[in-house]
């Protein structure tokens, strides 16, 4: 039986016995043990009580005037053959906190069924040192309570108090108000008590608001009963709660607080568990337009969000909401796409816009002349917006800046900037910081983050620029870089991808100048978490349409998607997206792709060169194949009296080549309504959107959006935008 540990925790598997009596010495049943030179003894933790069991988790401090102090592992051959646990490996200090709190990570196991009875330490003492140890656990019937053992001592022990240890932290976060409660020994509410990530990337100071000690002559008689039966301390416990305004959800963190001694305790605070987003009234299909769209202003490069944030309301405290900001540019008008705009959604239906919500400084700085190409990305209880900044000369550079959660209360944040550009063409090997291809202006931009998969608490930069391996011919190519730990402002280059610049992508992507020139990556993985990566990139040539417009490769087996190198299948092939999904033709043109996923729903959206079009993506789990667009087919009602709405056949003969669908609703409502063939592939879209109330009518000719004449067979006609979908089926013969 293996157990893990976390900063030397025992963790039993198996049901608690009801005594939880903790004793501790050494391996010849003293409490204190003299040694001259170094030496390696057993200490040995023991429930104390016959049948008794020990507690189901356990943490051992120490405190000495060496450095020496350390533990080793029995021989794994070993460690499990016998009903107690034995350490069987050890993991040194991962952080700074760990080493001042004198905190090790080992692996217990033992070949028992149940609790072990009995667990034991390889201590190495170094000779003339001087030490002591105690074993601390939350007490079972009382999770406001700490267990103590007694106190061992090597060459009679030393002065001064343990480390802190946190035993308990667990959080609420019903209303913007974080609340955070911790349960251990030797704290104290100093003001460093904080949530933070574990790398200190982002951290929330919290305020003290309530401190209690419980001494064990307060606790009840039943409680003091057992507690002098297996003659175990009750130590002073300390329960700290503190609360902190957080307008949005958090992800998994640590809590900090201080000691006594002046150390640092920490324990893993668990993520806010928020209600999943439901999916059933959200369209198939939408095309969001810039509310100038008439006057010819049109979204570019933009990023797909989706947040949680607070309602204002008790009984339902938050909310979703998806979020697209974009650069804002007006056709034909040179310079106009300077700045950002910010559109917000709680359907993907309805649409909020701050026509003005980002742009350049005009201080002669790194983004002097525009803002382009944002990516923003949560971390902590802030919304981080990383962007392209351009300066006068044109030379493109990238930056973040940061607000607090995005919100419909705060259509214009305060974006807090950073005074310069933190990643550019000379912090890498692979990019031009010349623009020798250019007219002299560097390209170094369309920055995509996520997190790294392979790292926990870092964050991975996709971006493009120019290859300096191709001189003066113009051409692109996607690279990466993984964030220093702790900051945003510091970026390793890890390599340009080979297989997206202009030798191995195999098409010329601007035919305008007949060269490669990409833009806009995105990285993306199916529904399964399974399956590979996928690297997706765009023609930087707006205007071009089909088969020459997205395009991406797919990770090899067993390689990180970190590796940019080519050759022995890294990165095989390179896929088009409309000739990927059967050219589908509501595809034709789409260009700045991007992926978002909300639990087990995945949206892609992209510009088509009139607005954002988003879709719903599915992958195929054993292919790991995907498709856009494709719906749920089976079990969707054809109506709901209830609500009043009918969507209905209003003239359908077999054999007639016309079809007219009809809608009552007594509501006002924006029904979309797309038909699908049976391989769940979108045919043609009869209604994109339109604001109707009362009866409405749509005539389908039997044809797809080309116009081409659809083959018999069975199709689908996809009502979304009112609840619940609707779905008809049509026979088509021919």
């Amino acid at each position: 039986m293996r157990k893990v540990f976390w900063a030397l925790v025992l963790i039993v598997l198996m049901a608690p016995n009801s005594s939880f009596a903790i004793q501790l010495r050494w391996s010849g049943g003293a409490t204190d043990t003299t040694v001259s030179q170094n030496t390696q003894a057993l200490l040995i933790v023991q429930a104390d009580s016959a049948g008794a069991t020990l507690p189901n988790s356990w943490r051992l401090q120490w405190t000495a005037d060496s450095l020496g102090v350390l533990f080793s592992a029995f021989d794994p051959n070993y460690a499990c053959l016998v009903d107690t646990a034995k350490v069987d490996s050890i993991a040194l200090p991962s952080t700074p906190a760990d080493s001042a709190a004198n905190q090790t990570t080992a692996w217990f196991c033992s070949s028992g069924s149940s609790n072990a009875a009995t667990a034991y330490f390889l201590a190495d003492l170094p000779g003339g040192g001087h030490g002591k140890f105690r074993v601390v656990a939350l007490d079972p019937l009382d999770s406001t309570a700490v267990l103590s053992s007694n106190e061992v001592t090597f060459n009679g022990g030393i002065d001064g108090g343990y480390s802190p240890a946190i035993l308990s932290a667990t959080s609420t976060h019903a209303t913007t108000q974080l609340q955070v409660s911790v349960v251990g020994t030797d704290l104290t509410s100093s003001s460093s008590l904080r949530v933070t990530s574990p790398d200190g990337l982002w951290s929330v100071p919290l305020t003290v608001v309530g401190q209690t000690t419980a001494a064990a002559a307060g606790r009840s008689p039943n409680h003091g009963a057992r507690a002098s039966r297996y003659a175990s301390t009750e130590l002073a416990t300390t329960t700290i709660t503190a609360v902190a305004e957080v307008p949005a959800a958090l992800p998994d963190a640590i809590v900090e607080s201080g000691g006594a001694i002046g150390a640092i305790a920490i324990a893993p605070l668990a993520a806010d568990q928020m209600a999943p987003l439901d999916a059933s009234s959200l369209p198939d299909t939408v095309l969001f337009r810039d509310p100038d769209w008439a006057t010819n202003w049109y979204p570019k490069d933009f990023s797909f969000y989706y947040n949680v944030v607070p309602t204002g309301n008790s009984q339902h405290p938050w909310k979703g909401l998806f979020h697209l900001m974009y650069i804002r540019a007006r056709r034909n008008a040179a310079g106009s796409d300077s700045a950002l705009g910010h559109a917000w959604s709680e359907d993907l239906t309805h649409w909020r816009v701050d026509k003005h919500a980002f742009g350049p400084r005009h201080n002669g700085g790194w983004e002097d002349k525009a803002t382009w190409a944002p990516t923003l990305v949560q971390v902590g209880d802030s919304t981080v917006m990383f962007y392209t900044g351009v300066d006068a000369s044109n030379n493109q550079r990238i930056g973040f800046a940061k607000a607090g959660a995005l919100d419909t209360t705060d259509t214009n944040p305060t974006w807090l900037r950073q005074p310069s550009a933190i990643y550019a063409a000379g912090n890498t090997n692979w990019a031009d910081p010349n623009g020798l291809g250019f007219s002299g202006a560097q390209q170094f931009r369309d920055p995509f983050i996520m997190p790294d998969p392979d790292n926990a608490g870092r964050y991975l930069m996709f971006l493009v620029g120019e290859d300096k391996n191709w001189g003066s011919y113009g051409t692109t190519v996607v690279g990466a870089a993984r964030n220093a730990p702790g900051t945003f402002n510091s970026w390793l280059d890890l390599g340009s991808y080979r297989s997206t610049d202009s030798s191995h992508a195999g098409v010329v992507m601007h035919p305008v100048h007949g060269t490669s020139v990409v833009e806009s990556p995105i990285v993306m993985r199916d529904s399964t978490g399974s399956g590979p990566w996928r690297l997706f990139f765009a023609n930087a040539n707006y205007d071009d349409v089909g088969d020459n417009a997205t395009f991406f490769i797919t990770q090899g087996s067993g390689y990180s998607v970190t590796d940019t190198t080519v050759g022995n299948g890294r990165w095989p092939g390179l896929d088009n997206l409309y000739t990927y999904l059967n050219n589908d033709g509501s595809l034709i043109g789409w260009q700045a792709c991007e992926h978002l996923q909300v639990g087990n729903i995945h949206l892609f959206a992209g510009f088509n060169g009139d607005g954002i079009a988003i879709t719903r993506t599915f992958w195929n789990p054993t292919t790991k194949d995907f498709v856009i667009g494709y719906p749920d087919l089976t079990g969707v009602p054809k109506s709901s009296p209830a609500d009043g709405v009918h969507f209905y056949l209003a003239d359908y003969r077999p054999g007639q080549q016309t079809v007219r669908f009809a809608l009552e609703a007594p509501n006002r409502s924006v029904p979309r309504l797309v038909l699908y063939d049976l391989g769940g592939r979108r045919v043609r879209t009869l209604s994109d959107g339109k604001p109707s109330q009362g009866r409405q009518e749509w005539r389908w000719d039997c044809r797809d959006q080309s116009g081409r004449p659809m083959a018999s067979g069975m199709y689908f006609a996809r009502l979304t935008g009112l609840g619940a979908p609707r779905l008809l089926r049509v026979a088509v013969i021919r």
